[in-house]
């Protein structure tokens, strides 16, 4: 009996320092960082155990109830002489959220049917148990009183599966443990008399202890309620084992309150605030599929290159329509200015020319005509081709490898509009004009 009650106990505690604290609760700190702006910082109950000091969650229990024996014998007497009262007073404390202990006083009275005479035995009732109208040959009244002390581990089960959440009216706490019982009976104390059976009785007797001690051990499920901070009411229900030369089992129910002292909440570890970056992840996503796009794009100019470069002269006029055109950069309207991504078009350009010193190129500038005057778009014409000369030039290709020129030499006029570019014939076309083209001259 006495190691199943300590590997019990064990088990119990075993099982409990395996719960985590999971928790809903979010308590957030801001600071200024030394750039000026604010950091958040949240109190997040999921970062490990949640310990507090050791003067933190301890708490008093005090209930009362009723127990039942049903052992091997007790099963002989009518249930009304089964049941009697019990009560207990205990101090705890709570380690984490889900895992706590107490210990305590235990008092007991029982009531049932044993067959052992001495200290089991009922000492006013000489006689057989009779259950309705059968007398049990045999087994007699059995009554006695117990105190002693109780040791329990708690296991807070909502806590576990659900969560630590401080506000939280109902908690199902799991506990088990063992103690001992030093019992008491009546004594044989004044005047024998005879009832009216004509058996003997002492009206006088008195408890008094049978210097006999037990062991028990006890396995419960605890309701509790919480009324406020400090208070929770409970209902506990419990399985008990007591070793008697016969194994006895007791139900019991307890109604009783906790006390809780001092601080009953938990602190949790505060950690930083991590920013969503879901916006940025996809704008970086975005530009590196640019990037990929415009590599593909320059691997497949530099491949027609060394086709036309590699064609036969005579080959090369039939085919000039399509190689002569190596690369064309476009511009938002009244813009001149280089993109970083047409920087790097035009460096992939640059190496091509450098690869092939032989060959010259033809830079020529375009503007479109609905927008702007004709003096306006001729400068602009000249800005935009002179700004890809020298940014050819500053990449090293040689002057003497490029001719710059603008398409006033293409101009067509219409008795509509004053005159077009590249042969543009519709206003929607006409962002195809802000160009400058790169051909391979003859």
């Amino acid at each position: 009996m006495k190691k199943s009650v300590l590997l019990g106990a064990a088990a119990l505690a075993f099982a409990s320092t395996s719960a985590f604290a999971q928790t809903e609760v979010v308590e957030v700190y801001e600071s200024v960082n030394q750039y000026g702006q604010i950091d958040q910082w949240v109190g997040d109950c999921t970062q490990g155990r949640l310990i507090n000091k050791n003067k933190d969650n301890w708490f008093i229990t005090l209930e009362g109830g009723a127990n039942m024996l049903f052992g091997k014998e007790d099963i002989n007497a009518d249930i009304k002489n089964r049941i009697d009262g019990n009560g207990a007073i205990y101090v705890g404390k709570w380690v984490t959220p889900t895992f706590g202990f107490r210990f305590g006083a235990n008092w007991i009275l029982t009531k049932g049917a044993t067959s052992y005479g001495g200290e089991f035995q009922k000492w006013n009732s000489p006689w057989e148990v009779k259950k309705g109208d059968e007398w049990k040959t045999g087994i007699y009244e059995q009554r006695w009183m117990g105190l002693g002390p109780e040791f329990d581990v708690l296991i807070n089960l909502t806590n576990w599966w659900c969560g630590y959440r401080p506000n939280r009216v109902y908690n199902a706490v799991l506990h088990g443990g063992a103690g001992a019982y030093w019992r008491w009976r009546y004594d044989e104390r004044g005047e024998v008399k005879l009832n009216e059976f004509g058996g003997i009785y002492y009206p006088d007797s008195k408890w008094h202890s049978a210097h006999n001690t037990i062991l028990f051990a006890n396995l419960g499920l605890m309701n509790s309620f919480r009324l406020s901070k400090h208070v929770d009411f409970f209902i506990d229900l419990q399985y008990e084992m007591v070793n008697e030369p016969i194994l006895e089992h007791l139900a019991t129910a307890y109604l009783g309150f906790n006390f809780n002292l001092g601080k009953t909440g938990w602190d949790c570890p505060v950690v930083p605030v991590c920013a969503d970056v879901t916006a940025l992840r996809d704008q970086i996503a975005m530009l590196e599929a640019q990037v990929q796009n415009l590599e593909a794009r320059n691997r497949a100019l530099e491949a027609e290159l060394d086709a036309c470069r590699k064609a036969p002269k005579d080959v090369k006029k039939v085919v000039s329509g399509d190689c002569s055109q190596l690369v064309t950069i476009y511009y938002p309207i009244n813009n001149y200015s280089l993109s970083a991504r047409e920087q790097k078009v035009l460096k992939s350009v640059a190496d091509v020319m450098l690869a092939h010193p032989e060959q010259k190129y033809q830079l020529v500038g375009w503007a479109d005509n609905w927008t702007g005057t004709s003096d306006y778009n001729e400068g602009l014409r000249w800005r935009r081709v002179n700004g890809v000369k020298n940014y050819l030039v500053k990449c090293g290709v040689p002057e003497s490898q490029l001719e710059v020129n603008i398409d006033n030499a293409n101009l067509v006029a219409t008795p509509e509009y004053d005159e077009f570019n590249a042969g543009v014939v519709e206003a929607k076309s006409a962002p195809l004009d802000r160009a400058v083209t790169i051909r391979l001259a003859d």
